[in-house]
């Protein structure tokens, strides 16, 4: 039998004229109630609420069930629940949607090991796509062509070029820090000619290049291909995908940070905006590029006043910071830094730093900016290691830390003393200090879940762990209430929308989850085990559970 009953209810008697309840909230004919439900609003105060209802895309009640009754009208669509939770849609702090078009219109290496499967992949790739003017992959790992070249002796471009030698190839590893790429692609870009560039080529003994590219060289060998960029359509079918997935995952708002700067994107944005077929609430950071200095803010601006619409805006700018661990070739000198900070400042932007780094610059350019207070404007992402200094910090500049709390159990890659160590990944220690952080997946870097992030920022272990591990950094466990907050009231602060979405709440969009268990009723250990059974997005469905649903 179905445990969800939809009934449509008729109230001949119910009046519809408008009139004014006790609380001073107009009572109306809902479009959606739904009852005998836990919610948990995201607001400071703990009050009871076991139903709600909704109006044009908005919450016009939220409360007991003896109140809700009077929203209801011959129209009204009646959901009964039996007390699952109900919860504000999840906000996905920083998540890199468009990425979606790599696994839609671009080889997919990320499912094999070895360099013999990826030479099938690639044969098989270019027989089933004879017309192609260039092959475009993804999910490379390093390690396969490490291997082959030192068997073989012979370097990973010639690798790729006895596969292919007529066309250009590129191919962005999973983390998307370095290029693999062939000869006609050097040729393209003019690289492997070009003296000014040939440092950022990564080339052997005899100065000849390997076939890796890093840093900025990376930008130049794209930009130079046949097809640079996805095609508006291609983004749209892209975006599409990406919202179903989002939809079934709880998620109704995200901050898409651009890697690179794409009007092809904007547009495919705008027109589904326009087609009313976006099902998220969008806040897009456009890239700010350390080679083009100050004189690009003209182009951003531009770009914000021509592309906002209903359903998504752009007024942030994502900037990397002067030290970057992962690619020094992305870091900013300090006082271009601290000049482009304050221009954005100046001329509105909202600021997502990425930090992959130390925190100390960040810091120091946003304390040269400081007499416009930001108020939680401004974020820093991406940072790992975090001092009692630098907490201090974060709370007198007044900045919102944004989290990847499904990667807080990782200590991949650290080498540091375990003195160090205490300032590893931390999360209870923000909300200690009043910090509103947000959290994100970083898709397609980590699980979009958020229920992955939740449970991994309540029990500091991988949700696949047993119970008996030890947790890293036990102190730093943040409870069920301030990890729901970081994926919905802070998020909805980091994007600027705090008035809109983010809470349920009368007056607010109705974005909102079902979710199939009650998570304040089961251990933390089992949180990522629960089920998305409905999603709305401004008071419409946008993905239901069939199995759960009737």
């Amino acid at each position: 039998m179905k445990r969800y009953i939809f009934a449509i209810l008729s109230i001949a008697l119910l009046a519809t004229v408008p009139f004014r309840t006790a609380a001073d909230h107009e009572i109306v004919q809902a479009d959606l109630v739904i009852e005998n439900i836990r919610v948990f609003t995201a607001d400071k105060a703990d009050e009871k609420v076991e139903a709600i209802a909704v109006k044009k895309g908005k919450f016009v009640y939220v409360g007991d069930r003896d109140g809700v009754q009077a929203f209801k009208g011959p129209k009204t669509k009646v959901l009964l629940l039996d007390g699952q939770l109900l919860l504000p849609g999840f906000i996905d702090g920083h998540n890199y949607a468009y990425l979606k078009a790599d696994e839609l219109f671009s080889l997919d290496l990320s499912e094999y090991s070895t360099f013999e499967q990826y030479k099938k992949a690639i044969l098989s790739y270019r027989a089933k796509h004879p017309r192609l003017k260039q092959v475009r992959a993804f999910g490379w790992n390093q390690d396969v062509t490490a291997e082959a070249s030192h068997k073989s002796g012979q370097t990973p471009r010639k690798l790729i070029d006895q596969l292919v030698p007529d066309i250009p190839f590129i191919a962005f590893s999973n983390d998307r820090d370095e290029l693999w790429v062939n000869s006609k692609a050097l040729e393209f870009s003019v690289l492997n000619k070009n003296a000014d560039r040939a440092e950022e080529i990564n080339r052997t003994e005899t100065g000849e290049a390997s076939g890796i590219v890093r840093g900025k060289a990376m930008d130049i060998v794209v930009q130079a291909l046949p097809q640079p960029d996805f095609t508006v359509e291609q983004y749209k079918k892209a975006l599409r995908a990406f919202q179903k997935e989002a939809a079934a995952n709880g998620i109704t708002a995200a901050f898409v940070p651009f890697r690179y700067n794409s009007e092809n994107l904007l547009q495919a944005f705008d027109e589904l905006d326009r087609e009313n077929q976006l099902t998220l609430t969008y806040e897009l950071g456009l890239y700010v590029d350390p080679d083009k200095g100050p004189e690009q803010i003209e182009i951003l601006k531009k770009w914000r006043e021509t592309y906002q619409g209903r359903h998504y805006s752009i007024q942030t700018a994502k900037i990397y910071s002067t030290r970057n661990a992962f690619e020094e070739s992305f870091a900013w000198d300090e006082d271009k830094f601290r000049n482009v900070l304050e221009l954005l400042e100046r001329e509105g932007f909202r600021i997502h730093v990425q930090a992959m780094g130390g925190l100390d610059e960040i810091f120091e350019g946003f304390e040269y900016i400081r007499a416009r207070k930001s108020n939680f404007r401004h974020t820093v992402s991406h940072m790992s290691f975090v001092t009692r200094e630098d907490l201090a910090a974060f709370r007198k500049l007044r900045l919102i830390p944004s989290v990847k709390p499904s990667a807080l159990y990782d200590t991949m890659g650290v080498n540091e003393e375990a003195e160090a160590l205490k300032n590893l990944n931390r999360m209870k220690s923000y909300f200690a200090r009043g910090l509103p952080v947000s959290s994100s997946s970083d898709y397609p870097f980590g699980p979009m879940n958020p229920l992955y992030g939740i449970e991994t920022g309540i029990t500091r272990l991988h949700p696949e762990d047993g119970n008996d591990l030890k947790p890293l950094w036990p102190k730093e466990k943040a409870t069920l209430r301030q990890m729901l907050r970081s994926y919905t009231v802070y998020a909805a602060r980091q994007i600027g929308k705090e008035e809109l979405i983010g809470k349920i709440q009368i007056g607010k969009q109705a974005d909102f989850v079902i979710l199939d268990k009650n998570l304040f009723n089961i251990a933390p250990s089992e949180i990522s085990e629960a089920k998305v059974v409905l999603t709305y997005f401004k008071g419409k469905e946008v993905y239901r559970d069939g199995a759960q649903i009737d």
